[in-house]
């Protein structure tokens, strides 16, 4: 793949803010539930200083059930920084490449990224790890959240969406290898959402997201049930939990 041309797809794909989606994550009956509960896997204490890197419109950041004492979201496309300042209160949000963040070293006590790596080239997934772990302050937590291509849903979203393509890679066994043992502790692993097909039933875009009032609580039931036959690692989100400066042996 032409490093340069997927680049400019992600640039341009992402480019403007999307309001759809952020009241779809933040309000949908049944996605705001599923959402909250995968960014819960963040464990934020009350007096600690938060950054996600590639916040987005802010969806993560409105959903979080936790306060931190100090919240700063960064994104490359400004539209989408200016809808987060708008929409989220509580929050800072401000223009930044990850590849390079404008803030010194050991600022935060907790750095998030989600949904970020599968969106860039391998030099630069390297990069914005290596600049999550130098913000983050000695015994400070990194949590990278990223789509898990094992998974049939995430498959599907992967093939309908040109930009999504590099999900089709995304696994734990790839995510492994981008992490420094030498900075941060041997990363803690939890796949979650076994199989969340309300994610394309009552998709904004191309699915019926007026059913998901009525139908929201027998999807997560039947997801339940299901749940129980999908293999973990085959479930549609990993979450991984790093400790910075407890290097592995």
């Amino acid at each position: 793949m032409d490093a340069g041309w997927f680049s400019r797809l992600q640039t341009q794909y992402f480019a403007e803010a999307d309001g759809a989606k952020f009241r779809w994550q933040t309000t949908d009956p049944y996605l705001a539930k599923t959402e909250r509960a995968l960014i819960d896997h963040v464990k934020i204490d009350g007096g600690e200083r938060l950054l996600e890197v590639g916040c987005g419109e802010g969806g993560n950041l409105k959903l979080m059930t936790s306060s931190p004492r100090r919240v700063i979201g960064v994104d490359y496309s400004l539209a989408k920084v200016r809808w987060a300042t708008q929409h989220v209160p509580g929050a800072r949000f401000t223009r930044a490449d990850a590849t390079s963040l404008p803030f010194h070293d050991g600022s935060f006590d907790v750095v998030l990224c989600r949904d970020v790596l599968h969106h860039l080239s391998v030099p630069d997934k390297k990069k914005v790890l290596a600049e999550s772990v130098r913000v983050c302050r000695a015994a400070g937590r990194i949590v990278v959240i990223e789509p898990n291509g094992r998974s049939p849903i995430v498959r599907l979203q992967g093939l309908m969406v040109e930009a999504e393509r590099d999900l089709l890679l995304n696994s734990w066994r790839r995510l492994n290898q981008f992490f420094d043992r030498g900075q941060v502790s041997e990363p803690q692993v939890v796949w979650t959402q076994p199989f969340p097909v309300g994610r394309i039933l009552f998709h904004y875009r191309w699915g019926l997201p007026r059913l998901s009032r009525l139908l929201a609580g027998s999807v997560l039931g039947v997801e339940h049930l299901i749940g129980k036959l999908v293999p973990s690692q085959c479930r549609a989100y990993i979450v991984v939990t790093m400790t910075k400066g407890q290097p592995s042996a």
